[in-house]
């Protein structure tokens, strides 16, 4: 945060969209504002620390009032940072990506060089908005706060392909890694000092494969297990990437929104897609699109508040005993969201209703609708450690606490199916997925929430909240 007085006509200033003397990221936010609606910046803010100092002076009987509206810009810590997840969802993280063949298969068709897939990951690439790159894409998605660089090299396997679909890819992954330790300095690629690799995929050809090796090295996070002493330059390794999409130009959008959604699981996030059902997706219909279920749009604020990304003052928790309305700014934009407390009145990791408005624009320019407005999600997000150390939502698909797809699961979308709320609708006890869990993991408890969806004020969405 930049601080103290200078003159209005310095660059700083020009900066400081509220004249408050201070650049912070509230002004980044209504320079945002401003940009996208062409018009004076407007600042709503839901939770302004007032202070009010009130002098008199009986010489002169003069009263003078002063009042100082702050804000709170101080970023909420993830709670997926005690998760066993390699990769740092804030600041700047580094990334090691590795394109690899084998003397019996190569890439058959790759329309790009080493140099050329870091541009497109890395720099300003061929596909368009919102995929020119995946450090723009998190650097949207996170209002700034996720800084994601990295590079990409080529590796030629002593074995041939079939040598190493054995040991979980790990055999694969040492003899790569430990190849390059002349040409890479792995110090580079742990940010947070934690002694891990912060962020690490890995391709294969797949190209013409066949439907066993296709679906040998299929795209998922792997976690490392079978060789747990391996360090490199004294950097271990806690998950890794295997990424499917072979990088052609017909693929490469593919391959990026691919990568995006790994990277979320490299961050602690978990898949909001069904396991267990033909009907995979989780969340359906035009409010349904989020990366972690169908890999199109954005994080949701969910997402979002559980890597962090949020200020303080951009999470709003709803009153539990009478009525109030908040206003909710675009979270395509801007950090914004209101929670309505079911369990917990002071944990993101309890049970939750969580509203967010919603436009196609930014990162959810991809979502195929037009349509905007305001949805809800239930959240159970309760977090637990198992008996050997392992940290992770307690409801994650791979949990042993899992009852199955239409039991408890991390996150379910209110009025599943039936596009998004507006202006003039309520959302009572009744409604699918409006509802608190039983003991026995069904939606059968009316927490006694009416939201009734108000009008646009300024560009946020009016929602009131009775109890």
């Amino acid at each position: 945060m930049l601080t103290g007085s200078y003159s209005s006509d310095t660059k700083i200033a020009r900066g400081d969209m509220n004249n408050d003397d201070v650049i912070n990221v509230l002004d980044s936010i209504i320079m945002r504002r401003f940009i996208a609606n062409k018009s004076d910046p407007i600042i709503i803010d839901p939770n302004p620390i007032v202070t009010t100092t009130t002098t008199t002076t009986s010489t002169t009987t003069t009263t003078t009032t002063t009042t100082t509206v702050s804000y709170n810009d101080n970023l909420i810590e993830a709670p997926v940072k005690d998760f066993d997840s390699a990769t740092p969802s804030t600041g700047d993280v580094k990334m090691l990506v590795f394109y690899v063949d084998f003397p019996d298969v190569q890439y058959s068709s790759s329309d790009y060089s080493a140099s050329q897939i870091e541009t497109e990951l890395f720099g300003n690439g061929s596909t368009s908005y919102p995929y020119e790159s995946v450090t723009s894409w998190f650097n949207r998605s996170s209002y700034g706060n996720l800084n994601i660089d990295g590079n990409v090299y080529t590796y030629t396997c002593s074995e041939n392909m079939a040598n190493y679909q054995t040991d979980g890819y790990e055999k694969l992954a040492m003899e790569v890694l430990d190849g390059m330790a002349d040409q890479i300095d792995y110090s580079d690629y742990d940010s947070d000092n934690d002694g891990v690799i912060d962020a690490l995929s890995f391709t294969v050809p797949l190209d013409n494969s066949d439907d066993a090796t296709k679906q040998y090295w299929y795209g998922c996070l792997a976690t490392w297990y079978n060789n747990p002493s391996y360090t490199i330059e004294n950097l271990s390794v806690k998950n890794y990437i295997i990424n499917d999409v072979m990088p052609n130009s017909n693929d490469i959008r593919y391959l990026k929104q691919t990568l995006i959604h790994e990277l979320g699981h490299s961050m602690g996030l978990p898949d909001y897609y069904k396991y267990n059902s033909a009907d995979w997706e989780g969340l359906n219909g035009d409010a349904g699109y989020e990366r972690m279920d169908d890999s199109i749009g954005d994080f949701s604020s969910f997402s979002k508040l559980m890597l962090g990304w949020f200020t303080e003052n951009e999470v709003q928790i709803a009153s539990q005993s009478d009525t109030n309305t908040y206003y909710l700014s675009d979270a395509s934009s801007e950090g914004s969201c209101l929670l309505l407390p079911i369990t917990s009145n002071d944990s993101y990791n309890s049970e939750y209703f969580l509203i967010e408005y919603i436009t196609p624009s930014g990162n959810n320019s991809d979502i195929y609708t037009s349509d905007s407005g305001i949805r809800i999600f239930h959240v159970q997000a309760e977090i637990v450690t198992t008996d050997w150390g392992s940290t992770n939502f307690k409801y994650e698909n791979y949990s042993s606490y899992y009852q199955g797809d239409d039991k408890i699961r991390v996150l379910k979308l209110v009025n599943d199916n039936n596009g998004f709320y507006h202006s003039g609708d309520t959302v009572k006890f009744g409604t699918s997925n409006f509802a608190a869990y039983d003991s026995d993991g069904n939606q059968t408890i009316d927490t006694g929430y009416t939201i009734t969806i108000g009008d646009i004020v300024n560009g946020q969405y009016a929602v009131t909240v009775s109890k």
